[in-house]
């Protein structure tokens, strides 16, 4: 099916941080086959400020839908609070009625849901695409990209191209444009670069505590890389995080910081780009990581049964992702001292 040239774009993404920055790529993809389309992008206030100076948006929208997130969804998927939630969230609320005044000729529903469907529907959108497979919706859509549980999420959103017949090349890789401010920023907070003196992100946090490697693991896993008097190591994250690894000050001063709390997420993602590795649960740090080409590991929760899978969907050529592989009879998360290992392999490699 061919659809007219786009004048008006909508991408619907009111999900968690890491899922409206896989998002970008595709956002870069249909700057390319559309230079004079109008492209908006709806996303919760929590995630904003990760799209600011981004070349490929025309607008960014306040879109708070709760569905599908951590930040304003406060029951499972498919129940049925989250069912009127969702639904009076598209019929009353000003944000869907401000939408609906938006004339977008296209909408792209990227998670692919039935209270996506619905929004675009409200928002008179003629041409919508989704997701068939996942979470409904796609019967009120004229296209739909198939959910494939072993694709790479970025690489889920950038089918959507092919649905509007357009192929462009784009490098399945987060888009965040930073200030050159920023940047000399982080380089001052992270303080004069040494010579073979390498810089280790450690984010500790995480949305559900069984998604998470656990505040346990992530001590003992400081306490093996500041033995090593060449690694300079730094704690980011929220506030509720300062406290989840626990270290003796006395044990290192000058090469250890406890910066939780302290950034925003630009100034956060300013600093894992000068960063050389990153220690991660499966959260934003590994996109920001991914985002600027830093190696890192991602460190699976009991959640988890297949390390191999998370790659496949979240990870990046230079990510590692350790975690247990109970198809193979590997029924226990990594431990520390493995995980250390692999960062010994890493580095010699």
């Amino acid at each position: 099916m061919t659809f007219h040239q786009p004048k008006n774009i909508f991408v619907l993404r009111n999900n968690d941080l890491g899922d409206v920055l896989v998002t970008t790529p595709l956002l870069a993809g249909l700057r390319k086959a559309f230079p004079k389309a109008k492209i908006s992008i709806g996303v919760g206030d929590w995630a904003q400020s990760l799209l600011e100076n981004n070349p490929d948006l025309d607008e960014v929208i306040n879109c708070n839908a709760p569905w599908h997130n951590k930040q304003n969804c406060n029951f499972p998927a498919n129940s049925p609070k989250t069912f009127l939630h969702g639904l009076l969230y598209v019929i009353l609320s000003e944000e869907a009625r401000k939408l609906s005044k938006g004339k977008f000729s296209h909408g792209l529903d990227i998670l692919g849901s039935r209270q996506g469907s619905w929004l675009l529907r409200r928002a008179k959108i003629t041409n919508r695409f989704g997701v068939r497979g996942y979470a409904g919706g796609d019967n009120w859509c004229k296209q739909c990209v198939d959910f494939k549980e072993d694709r790479s999420v970025i690489k889920s959103g950038l089918a959507f191209l092919k649905l509007m017949d357009v192929q462009v090349d784009v490098e399945a890789r987060p888009i965040i444009s930073l200030k050159e401010s920023e940047i000399k920023n982080a380089e001052n907070l992270w303080g004069e670069k040494q010579p073979n003196l390498k810089r280790i992100v450690i984010a500790p946090g995480g949305g559900f505590p069984m998604k998470c490697w656990g505040n346990d693991h992530f001590t003992e896993l400081v306490y093996l890389l500041l033995k090593e008097k060449k690694l300079q190591v730094c704690i980011l994250g929220s506030q509720e995080d300062r406290n989840r690894i626990k270290y003796q000050k006395s044990l290192d001063d000058k090469r250890i910081q406890n910066l939780c709390g302290t950034l925003n997420l630009r100034k956060s993602a300013a600093f894992v780009s000068r960063a050389d590795f990153v220690f991660t649960n499966s959260s934003l740090c590994m996109h920001l990581a991914g985002a600027f080409k830093i190696p890192s590991i991602s460190l699976l929760g009991e959640w988890y049964d297949s390390a191999k899978l998370h790659q496949k969907q979240w990870g990046y050529i230079e990510s590692q992702v350790l975690g247990k592989e109970i198809s193979i009879g590997k029924n226990r998360i990594v431990s520390a001292t493995e995980a250390y290992a692999c960062f010994e392999n890493t580095l010699k490699n």
